[in-house]
């Protein structure tokens, strides 16, 4: 940017250049102090002026080089936040039109960033883990269990009308089901001719 005096003027043509760049526009690197400069002294010049009509002026220009500041201010946030996601995701935004002042605020949220992924993904994959552990031990137990069943196995010869087991457990059984049951059941079942034991 040419080395321009801070202004209205000059304030309005690089919030057009702001508004209309999807980067960061080229600004002087002092251009923040130039400005808090420039507001202060229009400021100093309404306290020494004497006339109304002349204050009301000072005023009005005070309070609108202040909205277009804050204007040029949120675009070029909007996009120095929209660099610091790109760059958390592998990006390479381009900043070369970054002034010193506004890292203060890129630098900080890439680290913030940064460490949030870690510490989310992270957190997530020993949860993970964690649940992958609980989850297979029953499992183990269940086979072992399965290996060392004392119960013996029946195949059902006829369809049995559904009904609660010693167990207290409710059983559907039908006509060629192969199932473990307690002892007793199974004793039961087999005396009723409905079931045969399968040698184990």
């Amino acid at each position: 940017m040419e080395e321009e005096e801070i202004n209205y003027r000059t304030l309005r043509k690089i919030q057009q250049m702001e508004k209309n760049s999807p980067v960061l526009t080229d600004l002087k690197s002092d251009f923040y102090e130039d400005l808090s400069k420039y507001i202060e002294n229009l400021n100093k010049r309404l306290k020494d002026e004497k006339t109304d009509q002349k204050q009301v002026l000072l005023k009005d220009e005070i309070q609108n080089t202040q909205k277009i500041a804050i204007s040029i201010y949120e675009h070029r946030e909007k996009k120095i936040l929209l660099a610091a996601v790109s760059k958390a995701r592998g990006g390479d935004p381009d900043l070369k039109n970054m002034v010193e002042i506004e890292k203060n605020l890129y630098e900080p949220i890439i680290e913030l960033m940064l460490n949030s992924r870690k510490n989310i993904f992270n957190s997530k994959k020993e949860n993970n883990l964690s649940k992958d552990i609980t989850v297979k031990k029953p499992t183990e137990g269940k086979n072992e269990e399965q290996n060392e069943n004392p119960n013996p196995i029946l195949r059902v010869t006829k369809d049995i009308p559904e009904f609660i087991g010693t167990d207290e457990k409710k059983y559907n059984l039908r006509k060629n089901d192969v199932v473990s049951l307690p002892e007793d059941m199974s004793n039961t079942l087999s005396k009723r001719g409905v079931a045969e034991k399968i040698k184990q």
